[in-house]
């Protein structure tokens, strides 16, 4: 697996140095520079540079946002309305490429405001069309829908044909969230047929992929496949990146679905080079579930978790609910199979709370699955038993919504087709015939399932009361192995404490004892120097070694315990560390340290100083490095630290089932701090070391 991860990041340095794309995305912008600073202040200006706004949208956020501000002020100036709102309209796509949806959700307010006033019809159904697509993304369906069918009313209205096609796409991604898939199908075909009837091929690759979804979750893969290479084909012919990012992704599912890892990622391989390439943060989080699901496939759970976290903290930095639910479940799974049953039950919760929020039925579903599989592994019987009635409650109620939807087509297609109207009828007398007959049998079936039901009841309840000795016992024992763990946790924080404490009291009397001792020695030699002249040559040799023994003595106690960490602190005594460093004969080191930096614990600061020096000194006994660098990001609750060279490097695995001394020293003081530690290396490509301290 680290194969697929060097694999990865093989892809990201790629794409960031050598894609094309990127290069006549850059000349696009040039030229629009060049094009607007000859431009005289008119509205042709204003267009070019909302223009210039959305190309650098793709790649540099802030600077797109700054053109926004100058076309407004230019708009102002030319009182041009017009202009004002296609501006707001930029920086809402800008805000929502960046994850800010509340900022998004203002500027879209506003937008709406300004083409209603003016009776802009076509402006106010792009607005409510927008407005639907980002509460659709904080998980609103109900509330997405409303603002779907006000923009699709006014499309029609004005006979926009693009507009409704639209429309008609995400009401169906709506659906197919709320599991009610029989109407997200009408609205994709709906949006399909209308794309195709008016040879608008933009309009086809979307629902083409949704219908992909859907067939995929009825485990129809084949279909699945079909619809999404379909897509693909089309949108490479329209250079549309996100789409056939996101193909990629569904066929990468697919291939899991259908045990070939090996095509899997080579699928999620072309989804994560689009996806970075065009910055979308939806596209590439989804990536990292569905990459630790191929993780715990072959059992590798504490990388798949690193995944799911990180998935976790991008998609609620953007409060994307239907991310966190994925992530979330993904990671309770990892955490019910590695024996954290807690942790699971904790995690499953969450998501199931959120669901209720959004409303995704089929998530919850899962979520219930999940709970009732790990309450009776645990022998937990009462519990699995109460979370698979809710599964049944759940999804009885999906099916009848199903159902009732399904006799509101055939109510509309009895309206506008009177022919079906006599086929229904017939169906009708036929039903209320066999009506009878069903009663009596459904009768007989319902003492039939009560009666077995009781039986079940009664076997579990025997199976239940016969294990419930052996899992008390399970528990108890599990008690006694976690108190066993504190205690010695506890008694490796003393030893490891003491171990600080007596490097301290040995440095001080090192420095402050024997140092000032060797130090008046020295004295004592100079004054006998000139009254013994004949001993001149002997006690100058003496002295010497006097300073060469008291400059031992100050580097020892420096390593033991550097005065600038007890006095200043850990930044100060690591930029003391590089500043050394930097002015050692043929190597170059370099440190950058970003954020709050006020004093941490002083166990914390001598325990991260320790790991620095540790790795500083694996650079200089074994990397042969020409060249060291430091990263620190102060965060207000985690520490990041980046540290690399370029030197030899080495296999990670390799050494670590050597048990090397220098890594083991590393990863034992991280754990320590309850850190993690990655570490990247191969042979002739030097080292980086990533830790995550929390503070």
């Amino acid at each position: 697996m680290l194969k697929l991860v060097t694999c990865f990041i093989t892809c990201f340095l790629f794409i960031s140095l050598f894609h094309p794309i990127a290069g006549r995305d850059n000349m696009k912008i040039d030229s629009l520079i060049q094009l607007v600073s000859n431009q005289t202040d008119d509205t042709n200006k204003v267009k070019n540079l909302i223009k210039l706004s959305r190309e650098y949208s793709k790649i540099e956020p802030a600077k797109a946002l700054s053109y926004t501000h100058q076309a407004m002020q230019l708009c102002q100036t030319l009182e041009y309305y017009a202009g004002k709102m296609d501006v707001i309209y930029v920086q809402i796509l800008i805000y929502k490429t960046k994850g800010d949806l509340d900022s998004s959700i203002f500027y879209i307010q506003k937008y709406i405001d300004m083409a209603d006033s003016v009776s802009d019809l076509e402006r106010t159904a792009k607005g409510y069309l927008q407005y639907g697509n980002l509460v659709r993304r904080q998980g609103h369906w109900d509330e997405a829908t409303e603002y779907y069918a006000k923009s699709l009313k006014l499309f029609h209205e004005i006979d926009h044909l693009i507009g409704q096609i639209s429309c008609y796409n995400s009401m169906g991604i709506v659906f197919r969230n709320r599991s009610e898939y029989d109407s997200a199908c009408y609205y994709y075909l709906k949006s399909l047929e209308l794309s195709e009837k008016n040879n608008y091929e933009k309009g086809i690759p979307a629902p083409l992929i949704n219908l992909g979804k859907i067939y995929l979750h009825l485990k129809d893969y084949e279909n699945a496949k079909k619809y999404n290479l379909k897509s693909i084909q089309i949108n490479q012919k329209l250079n549309n990146l996100s789409q056939v990012a996101l193909a990629y992704t569904n066929l990468g599912i697919i291939a899991v679905n259908e045990k070939d890892n090996d095509q899997a990622i080579e699928y999620y391989n072309k989804s994560l080079e689009l996806n970075e390439q065009i910055g979308n943060i939806i596209g590439l989080n989804n990536l990292y579930i569905n990459i630790g699901t191929i993780h715990v496939s072959e059992n590798n759970y504490s990388l798949a978790l690193e995944y799911y976290n990180r998935a976790l903290r991008a998609f609620r930095e953007i409060e994307y609910k239907t991310g966190i639910i994925s992530a979330l479940m993904n990671a309770a799974d990892v955490h019910a199979k590695s024996g954290r049953l807690n942790k699971a039950f904790e995690l499953y919760d969450s998501c199931i709370l959120i669901t209720k929020e959004t409303g995704e039925k089929e998530k919850r579903k899962e979520a219930y699955v999940h709970m009732y599989n790990t309450y009776f592994d645990v022998g937990n019987y009462l519990k699995a038993f109460e979370y698979l009635d809710k599964f049944r409650i759940l999804n009885d109620s999906i099916y009848n919504i199903e159902k009732e939807e399904l006799i509101a087509d055939l109510t509309l297609k009895y309206e506008k087709e009177k022919d079906q109207a006599r086929i229904l009828a017939l169906e009708n007398e036929n039903l209320e015939k066999d009506l009878d007959l069903r009663q009596r049998t459904n009768q007989r079936n319902v003492y039939l399932f009560t009666g077995s039901g009781i039986i079940i009841v009664i076997f579990f309840l025997f199976v239940f009361y016969r294990h419930k000795t052996r899992k008390d016992k399970i528990i108890a024992d599990q008690k006694i192995k976690q108190l066993e763990e504190e205690k010695k946790l506890l008694a490796a924080r003393s030893i490891v404490e003491g171990q600080e404490e007596e490097r301290k009291r040995i440095a001080k009397e090192l420095h402050d004892g024997l140092g000032v001792l060797l130090s008046t020695a020295k004295m004592q030699f100079t004054t006998i120097k000139d009254k013994s002249p004949e001993n001149k040559p002997l006690i100058d040799k003496a002295t010497k070694l006097l300073e060469q023994a008291a400059g031992d003595v100050r580097k020892i106690s420096h390593n033991m315990m550097p005065g600038l960490l007890t006095r200043f602190g850990l930044y100060e005594a690591a930029e003391d560390l590089f500043e050394q460093l930097d002015e050692t004969e043929g190597l170059n080191a370099g440190i950058q340290i970003i954020g709050d930096t006020r004093r941490l614990p002083e166990n914390t600061e001598i325990m991260l100083y320790r790991v620095i020096q540790e790795m500083v000194n694996n650079t200089l006994k074994h990397a042969e490095a020409k060249n060291i660098s430091m990263n620190m990001n102060i965060q207000p609750e985690v520490l990041n630290i980046q540290y690399s060279d370029d030197g030899k490097g080495f296999d990670v695995e390799e050494m670590i089932e050597s048990k090397s001394i220098g890594l083991t020293s590393i990863q034992s003081r991280v754990k320590f701090l309850e850190g993690e530690l990655s570490t990247e290396s191969k042979p002739g490509a030097g080292v980086s070391y990533f830790i995550q301290i929390p503070i």
